[in-house]
């Protein structure tokens, strides 16, 4: 459903206000989750029946005397149309709506499902924003300390990071692998020595473990989480900035998750709304901790 348009037309003032009005009633109708069958109509009289015929890339109703554009024949849209905001977003929207229906593809296909998560997953923890804290200076292990203070510490985060993504594949689904969209970063000299033990700190605290076995009992909000990732990978891949045109996309994410799971999508909003707070009650009583609300979140 991309918007690439294959001629250019002058219409008459008439027919383009017209046409503007369509492209804004589909994007309307859309955001407010019409089926795509009830999307973008508008009344005509007789007279811009008449002249709308003659456009390729309008619909016509002649018995309801209604009209809107015809969204599969969208790549006859003219570049004077695609240059306004309303063909912009119109494109944006078509854009979107192919995500949606990837993602609902994915509902019955365990096998790609699995995969579309961890690769959302992987985004997630590679976007990490990794900061610390301490009950009383000095509880942070000193090796971990020292790391941080290093100049370049977003390198380590990244390594770390990585590291901590390929744990809790192993731990939640039993996956064992590489990752996508993780570079070795062979051109970053980094004392490996030193970077497998501050992981280490991390990964056999039992801050981390309890964080396993939290999501062990709630996977499907790591499932929303990484559908949610994977599904923001794909709107910045296909250039989507309109923000009513995302919220069709990151929906569809959460659809799916709460169908697979039985639940509600209401309930699981909610339980993803509560997870900030549950993931820091998880770690209270701990002397040192990594703030996983900046790992663990939403990408919007």
């Amino acid at each position: 459903m991309s918007c690439k348009h294959e001629w250019h037309s002058q219409l008459p003032e008439d027919l383009f206000d017209k046409v503007l009005e369509m492209l804004r009633t589909f994007v309307w109708d859309i955001e407010a989750r019409k089926p795509l069958s009830e999307a973008g109509w508008v009344s005509l009289n007789e007279d811009y029946v008449k002249k709308l015929r003659s456009i390729n890339f309008c619909e016509i109703d002649r018995e309801g005397m209604r009209g809107r554009i015809d969204y599969k024949n969208h790549k006859s849209l003219p570049g004077e149309l695609l240059s306004t905001d309303e063909g912009r977003i119109f494109c944006e929207i078509l854009r979107s709506l192919e995500i949606v229906q990837e993602i609902e593809a994915l509902k019955n296909n365990d096998y790609e499902y699995l995969k579309a998560v961890v690769a959302g997953l992987s985004e997630m923890l590679k976007n990490a924003r990794f900061s610390f804290w301490e009950v009383e200076e000095g509880s942070i292990p000193e090796k971990l300390r020292s790391f941080m203070l290093r100049p370049r510490w977003n390198v380590t985060a990244e390594r770390i990071s990585r590291s901590l993504a390929l744990n809790l594949l192993k731990s939640i689904w039993g996956i064992d692998g590489a990752l996508k969209g993780y570079g070795e970063a062979n051109d970053r000299p980094i004392d490996l020595d030193l970077l497998r033990s501050v992981t280490r700190e991390i990964e056999e605290s039992s801050q981390w473990r309890k964080i396993i076995s939290f999501f062990k009992s709630n996977k499907d909000l790591l499932e929303a989480l990484g559908l949610s990732w994977y599904v923001s990978r794909k709107i910045i891949d296909r250039e989507i900035e309109y923000l009513g045109a995302k919220l069709l996309a990151f929906e569809a994410a959460i659809k799916v998750v709460a169908e697979r799971s039985g639940e509600t999508i209401n309930s699981l909003r909610e339980r993803l709304a509560s997870l900030s707070e549950n993931l820091d009650n998880l770690i209270f009583e701990e002397k040192w901790g990594v703030n996983w609300n900046d790992v663990f979140r939403l990408p919007y």
